[in-house]
């Protein structure tokens, strides 16, 4: 895939803005990054709700895989460890591991300093020194991360360590922020080479709006990670056009389960459902579109690009967007479930040479709304009340 040049404007999201308290603490997040100081160092980590911990990379063995001089870019997330007081990694298996889910693997080390955010240093903070033990096969190099989650128990799927906290935990022991809350505000934004999003993230605060201006889910329980992650079930997934008009039954219901779990991940710049056949039932939408107003075959043909080495994602010329649907989906079930709509402007990008990426794609037993979902809605998450606030942007 082609990277586009970040361009376009950006517009604050209208109608809505956090709540803040006394006791909350508002960054700005620019193309899915945060900035901090740690130690006198600043550093950019990506904003991760599905990730628990303050973690950034070790400089020196960023700069031996990448090359001398390499932490110098930006947003690479490397931390130098002191001179007197250095990283030492001694043996893996015996540090904390971190399994992300394109299975790239990290070890830390668990160290304490001074973090500075938003003008706010608090001293003795702990972070985790990290670096990648497994990396998937990737021309993106490695991030830090920045984590809003919280500590899930030990399960098979992770390994909690003596003193574990998580960043969230560790901001209100330290007086910071006086609740487990977070709240993204999105921007409008267009062409941006990572496709993730760029706002406002507000952490403790608590939402000062009326019930109508916004919808409410749950939390999924998972018997693995409980309640530490913003999980929430979707029951359908079914494609619309501009007026809401149904364009495609639901399908696949006994291939997969009607209802199947989804993370609320601003760390994945997808959205990822269990239905192999989207794609081909969104190419049918275009060439019904297409066919009605006139174009022959050869036409409609041409509208889709395929790459020999990319099968993820689903290519067409910009010429089609407006024959794109918008995707539907139902969250929860029965009569507390809530419709959501994500229109082509939040799961496109522009890959250059006049083709646009549907970042929508097939992911059996992983599915997350990413991005995409962040740019439709603005989101409040509180890890107390198990609770999810979506406000339309």
């Amino acid at each position: 895939m082609t990277r586009a040049a970040a361009a376009g404007m950006l517009m604050l999201a209208p109608i809505i803005s956090a709540a803040p308290t006394e006791e909350s603490l508002s960054l700005s997040v620019e193309e899915g990054f945060v900035k901090i100081n740690l130690d006198g160092q600043e550093v950019e980590l990506l904003l991760d709700s599905a990730y628990p911990f303050l973690s950034v990379l070790d400089g020196e063995w960023y700069e031996k895989e990448f090359g001398e001089g390499a932490c110098m870019e930006r947003r690479t997330g490397c931390y130098f460890c002191p001179t007197d007081d250095p990283c030492e990694f001694k043996d893996y298996k015996k540090l904390p591991t971190g399994v992300f889910a394109d299975n790239s693997t990290i070890v830390s080390e668990i160290r304490w300093g001074s973090l500075s955010l938003n003008n706010r240093t608090i001293s003795k903070f702990p972070f985790r020194v990290s670096r990648y033990a497994v990396r998937r096969n990737d021309p993106l190099r490695p991030w830090g991360h920045f984590g809003i989650s919280m500590v899930p128990p030990d399960s098979k799927t992770f390994r909690r360590w003596p003193g574990d906290e998580s960043l969230l935990d560790s901001l209100m022991r330290h007086r910071i922020i006086g609740r487990p809350t977070y709240t993204l505000l999105s921007k409008a934004q267009q062409l941006l080479p990572l496709n993730y999003i760029s706002g406002e993230l507000t952490l403790g605060d608590a939402i000062g709006y009326p019930r109508s201006e916004y919808k409410i889910i749950k939390f999924f329980h998972s018997p693995y990670h409980h309640r530490a992650y913003a999980k929430t079930w979707v029951s359908s997934v079914k494609l619309f056009d501009t007026n809401e008009n149904l364009l495609t039954k639901q399908r696949f219901l006994y291939t997969y389960p009607r209802s199947f779990m989804a993370s609320i991940d601003t760390g994945t710049n997808t959205i990822s459902l269990p239905y192999p056949h989207l794609h081909d039932d969104i190419v049918r939408v275009i060439r019904r579109g297409m066919k009605r107003d006139g174009y022959d075959d050869r036409q409609i043909a041409a509208m889709r690009i395929r790459f020999e080495d990319d099968d993820d994602f689903l290519y067409v010329r910009k010429e089609v967007f407006d024959y794109l649907p918008v995707l539907g989906l139902q969250l929860e079930d029965g009569s507390k479930s809530i419709s959501i709509k994500i229109h082509p402007k939040h799961y496109t990008w522009d890959a250059g040479s006049g083709v646009l990426a549907l970042l929508l794609i097939y992911r059996p037993d992983s599915c997350a709304l990413g991005t995409q979902f962040f740019r439709a809605y603005s989101v409040h998450v509180d890890y107390t009340t198990h609770k999810i606030a979506l406000f339309e942007n």
